[in-house]
C-alpha cells in the first residue's frame, strides 16, 4: 500500500508527532510519503523520520494563492501516486484537483479547527470523542473515532522510590501559545503557592514563548522556571518519568497526547477540564482535574496533590495501566490500517 501524508506546517504539535508515529510504523509494511505545503517545518522533527520515508516540501508562503505552489503539490502528489491519501488539515483537499484519482482520508485533531472542504473526502476519522461530537454539533456527519496513541514500551519508568521533600518539579509539554495551551495560568497559580521547593519546566517552543518569559520576570519566578525549548520524542520519553507531576492547564484540547505519555511514564497528571483531556484520563478516575480557566480551582487541585502525594502516585499506578490498554499506538496503528483497507476495498 502507498500512503502520502499531506499536512500544511511540521513545527511543534500533537498532530506532527502523532503523523512521525503513524509514518514510522507504517513504513515496515508500506511505502510511505510526507508532504508538507508551508515552508513552516521543524528541522528537528523531520529528523524524526524514518529514511525510508518519501519527503516532498511545497515551500509554500502561509497564505499564498501562487499557483505554482498548487501545480507543484499535485505534482508531488502524482509523483508518489498514493493509494490513500491521509490529509491532517481540512482544507489542504482544496488545492489537490487531482484528488478524484485517489481514496482520501481526513484526521481532525481538535474541536475548533475549520472543516472547509471536509464534504470532500472519503472518510473522517477524529482523535477523541470530543472532537467527533464537536464535529456533528458543526452540522457534518459524525466521524469514526481513532485515538492518538502513545509508545507505552518506548516510554522509560522510574521505580517507585521515596519523593524528597525538597523538591517537586512539575512539567508541562506543548506548543508555547498561552491563549490556546494556558501556561500562564500555571505561572499564576505558582506565584505564591504555599510550597516554595516547586519548581516547572516548560518543554516547547511557539508564538508565545517571549511573553511568558517576560510574565515569568514580572512575578519573580526565573528561580522556579525554566524553558527548555524543544525537546526530541525521545528525551522526553527518557525524561518524563523524573517528574513528580505533568499538568496540561489547555484551554482547548482535542485529546491530550502528552497527558496519555505522562500517564505512561507513571507519573501524576493534572488537566483542565476540557472534553478531550476528561477522555484520557477516564473522566477522573485516572487523574486530576480542575475548572478550565479557573487559577483558584487549579491551586486548591495542585495543592491537593502536593499534601497527598502518595495517593497521586497510586493513581498513576493505575493510570499506566488504563493507557496501555486503551492508547497504545500499535492499536492507533492497526486502526488505520484496518480502515485503510476498507477504503480500497470500496473503490
Amino acid at each position: 500500500m502507498r500512503i502520502l501524508h499531506l499536512i500544511y506546517s511540521f513545527n511543534t504539535g500533537g498532530a506532527e508527532r502523532m503523523v512521525i508515529a503513524l509514518a514510522n510504523s507504517q513504513i515496515t509494511h508500506h511505502q510511505v510519503g510526507l508532504c508538507i505545503i508551508n515552508d513552516l517545518y521543524s528541522p528537528d522533527l523531520l529528523s524524526e523520520l524514518d529514511d525510508r520515508i518519501w519527503l516532498f516540501r511545497v515551500d509554500r508562503k502561509k497564505g499564498s494563492r501562487n499557483i505554482c505552489d498548487v501545480l507543484l503539490l499535485n505534482w508531488y502528489i502524482l509523483k508518489f501516486h498514493p493509494d490513500i491519501l491521509h490529509v491532517h488539515d481540512s482544507d489542504a483537499i482544496l488545492y489537490v484537483p487531482i484528488r478524484r484519482l485517489y481514496r482520501s482520508l481526513l484526521t481532525i485533531h481538535a474541536s475548533c479547527l475549520p472543516l472547509k472542504g471536509i464534504g470532500l473526502y472519503d472518510r473522517t476519522v477524529a482523535i477523541s470523542k470530543a472532537v467527533a461530537h464537536a464535529t456533528e454539533t458543526r452540522g457534518f456527519s459524525l466521524p469514526q473515532v481513532i485515538y492518538n496513541g502513545v509508545p507505552t514500551s518506548a516510554i522509560r519508568q522510574l521505580p517507585r522510590v521515596e519523593r524528597s521533600r525538597k523538591e517537586f518539579r512539575i512539567v508541562q509539554v506543548g506548543r508555547l501559545e498561552h491563549t490556546v495551551k494556558g501556561q500562564h495560568l500555571l505561572l499564576e497559580v505558582l506565584d505564591g503557592l504555599a510550597y516554595p521547593y516547586v519548581t516547572v519546566d516548560f518543554i516547547g517552543s511557539g508564538s508565545s514563548e517571549a511573553w511568558l518569559m517576560e510574565r515569568t520576570r514580572e512575578l519573580r519566578l526565573e528561580k522556579k522556571v525554566n524553558f527548555l525549548g524543544n525537546r526530541s520524542s525521545e528525551w522526553i520519553y527518557r525524561h518524563l518519568c523524573e517528574y513528580q507531576l505533568l499538568v496540561q492547564p489547555s484551554l482547548d484540547e482535542g485529546f491530550g497526547l502528552t497527558i496519555a505519555e505522562g500517564m505512561s511514564a507513571g507519573v501524576p497528571v493534572l488537566v483542565s477540564n476540557l472534553p478531550g483531556p476528561m477522555e484520557v484520563i477516564g473522566e477522573g478516575k485516572y487523574g486530576y482535574f480542575f475548572a478550565s480557566n479557573d487559577i483558584n480551582d487549579f491551586r486548591r487541585k495542585l495543592e491537593h496533590i502536593i499534601t497527598y502525594y502518595e495517593e497521586a502516585r497510586q493513581l498513576a499506578s493505575e493510570a499506566n495501566s488504563h493507557v496501555v490498554a486503551q492508547f497504545d499506538f500499535e492499536r492507533t496503528a492497526g486502526q488505520y490500517i484496518n480502515i485503510y483497507n476498507r477504503m480500497l476495498e470500496e473503490r
